[in-house]
């Protein structure tokens, strides 16, 4: 049998096929009656497939209009971010897609066991993190070992960023006995939480709390969500030099967005809730009150609206950035429409204030268009290798958000590539070093966390 043909076949099903399966799969092992299962499965499909499709609107939407914007501008960069869905293609195109998955399951199950995480992923599209890292390793070196051990170490970084999300989730969005073990989505967590700690002790900026009940507070109808998604809606359009009706059309898109998100999101939860009650009593009695978080996708967050203003900010910030940035070659295009992927995070930990999430996100992106602008040339060999060759513009470089982008994959990357036995320790010697500070000292000290402690 060929295993990376089966893989290939499972993938193509999408995840939107895969994701019912699999929380079917998972309310019948924690003894969910067989109608409860079914219906939540089918309400957590069909709520994915909402989210999913109201995003697609949203990058089909933003994705001109950025286009617009960067010309309007005359901004001239040559490595082209081309979004993550073409780094995650490169990812499951590599011939090391079974050892990796499989090592990837394995490893969850075995942490799972010994009690070095507390998420339980079922959310396998987003192992694409871990695949483009085996896949770029792989072209760079030659070497299956080398490769498939860069992707299991990512996973394995995954997971436990992943555990640290999980108080934020349930806390600040009010979804319990979930996390979201994509590293997109985790890779600001790290970050942003030192930060916003350092924010705490500024006189001034400490004080200033900016977020939706604010923004309602003092724009009276005009700070509703829907308001709020047309204004900055039409503000990219007419900065991309839209026309007034143009610009008009735009916004009432992402009021749309805004409108429908959070219904999407209930539903979600809604289907969910069997699942995580007989999870909670199951694994109360069995593991002494040890929690399990089902991994999902990122997505399931963005309802709240502070993730979709911020987001839509982000736009023009970082295009700014770009131009801004000396010696930056990286310019944002496509994953733009997928900033609410970044953001999500750093919104839950400052407690939904746009002021500081704005702040954090426009610093932690810093070092990404000079890890892109790095890495442009490799990603796109890589790209070519898998038969990606066609979707690259003539005379452009690729990148994207993710990938070698990020910070911690950056330093995956170099360390495996490099003089790997003096590299890989010195990699895992600071990633202990930081998962004991952010773990012991960051997360627990954050407000949101805090306050909920002592409530």
């Amino acid at each position: 049998m060929d295993l990376f043909a089966v893989f290939q076949g499972i993938i193509k099903a999408g995840p939107t096929v895969l994701l019912p399966l699999i929380i079917f799969a998972l309310a019948m092992f924690f003894r969910v009656p067989f109608g409860k299962a079914l219906h939540s499965s089918l309400v957590v499909g069909a709520a994915f497939i909402g989210l999913k499709v109201i995003i697609e609107f949203m990058a089909k939407n933003l994705g001109p209009a950025t286009k617009a914007m960067v010309a309007e501008m005359g901004v001239h960069l040559n490595v082209i971010d081309m979004g993550f869905g073409t780094v995650a293609a490169i990812g499951w195109s590599s011939p090391l897609v079974p050892a990796i998955v499989l090592g990837i399951m394995l490893l969850n199950v075995v942490l799972l066991v010994l009690n070095k995480t507390n998420t339980l992923s079922v959310d396998i599209w987003n192992y694409h993190h871990g695949l483009s890292m085996g896949a770029f390793v792989y072209l760079d070196t030659g070497n299956p070992v080398l490769a498939v051990s860069a992707g299991l170490f990512t996973a394995l970084v995954m997971l436990k960023m992943s555990d640290w999300a999980s108080p934020l989730i349930s806390n600040y969005y009010k979804i319990e006995g979930v996390t979201i073990p994509a590293l997109h989505a985790l890779m600001n967590l790290p970050i942003v939480a030192p930060l916003n700690l350092l924010l705490d002790r500024i006189p001034g900026i400490r004080d200033i709390d900016f977020n939706m009940k604010t923004l309602q507070k003092w724009m009276g109808p005009l700070g509703q969500p829907l308001v709020i998604g047309l204004i900055l809606g039409a503000g990219i359009g007419l900065c991309a030099g839209y026309s007034g009706y143009k610009s008009l059309g735009l916004g009432i898109n992402m009021a749309a967005a805004m409108l429908l998100l959070p219904k999407m999101t209930g539903l979600f939860v809604e289907g969910l809730k069997p699942i995580s009650a007989r999870a909670k009593e199951i694994t109360g009695k069995k593991l002494k009150g040890r929690k399990i978080f089902i991994g999902l996708d990122p997505a399931i967050l963005f309802g709240d609206p502070a993730v979709i203003t911020t987001a839509l900010l982000m736009v023009p910030i970082l295009i700014v950035m770009a131009i801004l940035l000396p010696s930056n070659n990286f310019l944002p295009f496509a994953d733009l429409g997928a900033l609410p992927y970044k953001v999500a995070m750093c919104v839950a930990v400052t407690n939904g204030n746009i002021f500081r999430s704005l702040l954090l996100c426009t610093t932690a992106f810093v070092p990404y268009f000079y890890f892109g602008t790095w890495t442009g040339a490799m990603v796109t060999a890589a790209a070519q290798a898998a038969g990606l060759g066609d979707t690259i513009p003539e005379g452009m470089m690729i990148s994207s958000f993710t990938g070698t982008t990020m910070p911690i994959t950056y330093g995956i990357y170099r360390a495996f590539t490099g003089n790997w036995m003096v590299l890989v320790p010195c990699l895992v010697a600071a990633c202990v070093v930081g998962w004991y500070l952010i773990d012991r000292k960051v997360i627990p000290n954050l407000k949101i966390i805090k306050d909920h402690n002592e409530a």
